[in-house]
């Protein structure tokens, strides 16, 4: 048995090894995704595959899709792996992210022994496809994505298959920066073999196997006792994603999580079927949802390693849109998974109510443009994926324009300097987005606004994201926030680049035209009328909310500069008896219109609500994430009435007769352009 000190040290060591890797990556690689944007992990795995040890800043997309592409390879090569081997993998079916999230492996030997595999999975900014950047909001099959790997030996014992790498880099744009990608890659690894090899000589190769694997061992018993903590039960939720990419239909996704003593399990039974757009995932990305989302609330200061995923299983229907066939799209990871992590954090917060958390900003927001630079010979191409809020919390307000938990080392936004040197463009302004946050007791963080504008003769711009139409939630009464929005500014004019918002596909752009990126920010918690005066009062003073939303939404009357006590308790009396509360009752006879969640009401009802047939409806919950449905009117309904389906009723906690209450989302109207 290895004793604990030295288990220390071996924990210690192999982190160190991982955090030299990314140092490598970020001072090597070519991409501005890669040294500027971070996108990209380090690993070290066992000989078949298992997650052995990662830093607590690697991307989480990559945690699962690392150890599940490792095992396509060594199903695949089997015994044929040998030193000097490199593989490549990007498949999303086999375990993969997206084809943008290149994955290398690099076996370690030591006497002709497997040791251990070395992974670096990093998002190279093009890998061929529809548009510059690769990633298009309007896919409708994986191969207008890209180039599309299989798990592929490019080096054998130390050779390059030159035949290989040239046919995969004449299919990229920029293959330059794609090769200096590849190197720096290979480099990482070629370090943190060096400093393997000094592990095991130190210790020796027995102390060295039972080590980890008493680690594994020791990770899975932290797991598994903080699940415990949670109580046992079924706990469902469901929310949705904006559209498909090819239709304005929303897609539905669910969730039973089961908690059973030290297990835990995550059903997405019931969630959308696959589609033709890029709003799908392979079936690694499901796992990494619930792990992520699990771990950090539940273990967030234990190591990352494959212990920790023991405890989790996971069902994700075979056709859906969480466990697509081919030849699906999935280049909206970044959307469909982030969701899913919305989905996992409100069923989970449930039942554990102190870690209750409003929603994120919940896309990754993939901006690109590509285009003619002048005086260069090759195009040039701009990719950033800009931050937005996070999520309230108890007893605090989220945070402006950060990266969140679930998104590892990620920047919030491309440097300026970066983009001006190597782009024809200027970034007019990057400003907090004003009240963007979701109102509350706590207020949900600000997204940003970034304002970019075209210097060259043209370009294309891209943009994959979701929340453009239903945006992240509040929670124990908490408001949503305000959604992604990316426009257009041409000769002083807004307008969309797409039909469908969030999804834009090769808009093209002239020149003088701005792009207008405009994020999220994160869902509130509690009544918005019970937030501190004082607190509302320095928001106003700091720019993150306006005086006009101030009284509308949070009650707060000002007087130079300053809460007025008795006028804001009169203002908030009002607003809350405006507010529309009716009781609710079982749906008889509906329950979706294809999709869509309905809630019944009278017409009466509906004029109160302001709100037409098919409006978008938040029914907030006092004791978890609210819930979302379509307007329905029924001439047949009490005015004093409304109705549900019963899964809907579950989910909220609610019976027949409890009183609820209504809130209409406003969603944007499409502008022509």
């Amino acid at each position: 048995m290895t004793d604990a000190i030295t288990l220390e040290l071996i924990q210690t060591r192999l982190t160190s090894v991982v955090r030299e890797m990314r140092g490598i990556m970020i001072r090597t690689a070519i991409s501005p995704m890669i040294h500027e944007g971070h996108d990209f992990s380090c690993s070290v795995l066992s000989p078949v595959g298992d997650l052995v040890a990662a830093s607590e800043v690697e991307q989480p997309t990559h945690i699962s899709a690392l150890p599940w592409c490792a095992r396509s390879v060594v199903a695949r090569y089997g015994d044929d792996i040998g030193p000097g081997d490199l593989f490549l993998h990007n498949d999303p079916y086999s375990g993969g992210s997206h084809l943008n999230d290149v994955a290398l492996y690099y076996p370690v030997f030591q006497g002709g022994t497997p040791i251990a595999l070395l992974g670096v999975m990093a998002h190279w900014q093009d890998v061929g496809g529809m548009v510059p950047g690769s990633l298009s909001g309007t896919a409708t099959e994986i191969f207008q994505e890209g180039v599309r790997i299989p798990g592929l030996r490019i080096a054998r014992r130390g050779t390059e298959i030159a035949e290989v790498t040239d046919l995969l880099f004449a299919n990229v744009r920029q293959s330059d920066d794609r090769r200096g990608d590849l190197r720096a890659m290979v480099g990482a690894c070629r370090i943190a073999e060096r400093r393997l090899l000094g592990l095991l000589e130190r210790f020796g190769v027995q102390t060295v196997k039972e080590g980890t694997a008493a680690l594994l061992d020791r990770t899975e018993a932290r797991m598994r006792a903080a699940i415990s903590s949670v109580p046992d039960g079924d706990y469902d939720y469901e929310t949705y994603l904006d559209n498909t990419g090819e239709s304005a239909e929303p897609l539905l996704l669910k969730l039973r999580l089961s908690i059973r003593g030290d297990s835990l399990h995550a059903d997405f039974t019931g969630s959308a079927p696959q589609v033709a757009g890029p709003t799908n995932l392979g079936p690694a990305a499901s796992t990494t949802a619930v792990f992520t989302m699990s771990k950090s609330l539940l273990d967030p200061k234990g190591p990352i390693n494959a212990g920790a995923m023991r405890p989790i299983t996971v069902t994700a229907p075979l056709g859906t849109v969480v466990n697509a066939r081919p030849p699906a799209a999935c280049g909206a990871i970044g959307e469909v998974r982030r969701a899913l992590e919305s989905l996992v954090v409100g069923t989970l917060g449930k039942a554990m109510p102190d870690r209750l958390v409003g929603d994120l900003k919940g896309a990754s927001n993939i901006t690109a443009i590509g285009g003619p630079h002048p005086g260069r010979t090759r195009d040039f191409l701009f990719a950033e994926f800009p931050a937005g809020g996070t999520g309230a919390f108890l007893g605090g307000d989220g945070n402006n324009t950060m990266r969140n938990f679930a998104e590892g080392d990620i920047s919030s936004i491309q440097p300026i300097e970066s983009i001006e040197l190597t782009c024809p463009l200027r970034v007019e302004s990057t400003s907090l987005r004003q009240n963007s946050g979701g109102g509350g007791v706590w207020r949900g963080g600000l997204g940003l606004k970034r304002e970019i504008r075209l210097l060259g003769p043209g370009g294309r711009l891209s943009v994959l994201s979701d929340k453009n139409v239903i945006p992240p939630y509040g929670v124990r009464g908490g408001c949503s926030s305000a959604p992604n929005r990316f426009m257009v500014r041409r000769d002083g004019v807004e307008i969309e680049p797409s039909n469908l918002p969030g999804k834009v596909t090769g808009f093209q752009l002239r020149p003088g035209d701005t792009v207008i990126e405009e994020t999220a920010g994160g869902g509130g918690y509690g009544d918005p009328l019970e937030r501190d005066p004082g607190a509302v009062a320095r928001d106003v003073a700091y720019g993150y909310i306006s005086a006009a939303a101030a009284r509308s939404e949070f009650g707060v009357v000002l007087r130079q500069g300053q809460a007025d006590a008795v006028a804001t308790r009169k203002n908030r009396a009002g607003i809350a008896k405006t507010r529309v509360r009716k009781s609710v009752r079982a749906a008889s006879g509906f329950d979706f219109d294809g999709s869509r969640r309905l809630i019944a009401v009278a017409p009466a009802t509906a004029k109160q609500l302001q709100a037409r047939k098919g409006a978008l409806i938040e029914i907030p919950s006092g004791a978890g994430p609210s819930l979302r449905a379509w307007l329905r009117i029924d001439k047949r309904m009490p005015v004093g009435s409304c109705a549900i389906g019963r899964t809907a009723m579950d989910i909220l906690g609610l019976a027949a007769g409890d009183k609820i209450e209504l809130r209409v989302i406003k969603t944007r109207v499409r502008a022509r352009h």
